[in-house]
């Protein structure tokens, strides 16, 4: 059967590195687009807008911080060379975690800032003190009904973009779209 004339030896050589090529190009963009289907997609939080969410929250050494879909682990880092804070990051991507762990060691953070291979609205947020989110709305929501759940009564989440519907938040900034909200005290009907 006659499928058309030879390929040489280089034009075979080409053929199989765009064909390589092609294939890391989708594994690729099925990678990041497969974070979307998760529930969140990744999108780093600007410096400047990081820095203003520690300026208005606040976190000292003696509290515990936690990133939920903490990425690349920009949140956690930066929070704990800032203010000394304890950090935990969680995230559900693998590689992300794997590259988070791998700067922590870099840095000398072990001890200071760990991150944790799981899904945030699965994770034990009891221990924080401040939560920090870059959530889309519908997680957000979920998010408070968790955090009114696990987190202790004055802790606070420190949302960037997104708002907690039906929450008031205790600081704002509206300029960069940050919201505080403060863990209410539990009423006895709530127990």
């Amino acid at each position: 059967m006659f499928i058309g004339p030879a390929l040489t030896g280089s034009q075979r050589l080409s053929l199989e590195v765009v064909t390589v090529f092609v294939l890391i190009g989708i594994i690729i963009i099925g990678y990041f687009l497969s974070t979307f289907i998760m529930g969140a997609g990744y999108e780093p939080i600007p410096r400047k807008i990081l820095d203003r969410m520690i300026e208005l929250s606040g976190p000292t050494k003696d509290r515990r911080v936690y990133d939920l879909g903490s990425g690349f682990g920009r949140i956690i880092l930066r929070v704990a060379q800032v203010t000394g804070a304890t950090c935990t990051g969680v995230e559900v991507d693998p590689l992300k975690v794997w590259w988070t762990r791998r700067v922590i060691r870099s840095k000398g953070l072990q001890g200071q800032v760990d991150v944790v291979k799981s899904n945030l609205l699965t994770a034990d947020i009891s221990k924080a003190d401040f939560v920090y989110a870059f959530l889309w709305d519908g997680i957000m929501q979920k998010l408070g009904d968790k955090a009114i759940k696990e987190m202790k009564p004055g802790s606070m989440i420190v949302s960037y973009y997104h708002k907690i519907l039906g929450w008031e938040p205790e600081k704002q900034d509206t300029k960069s779209k940050i919201y505080l909200y403060k863990i209410p005290e539990k009423s006895l009907e709530s127990l």
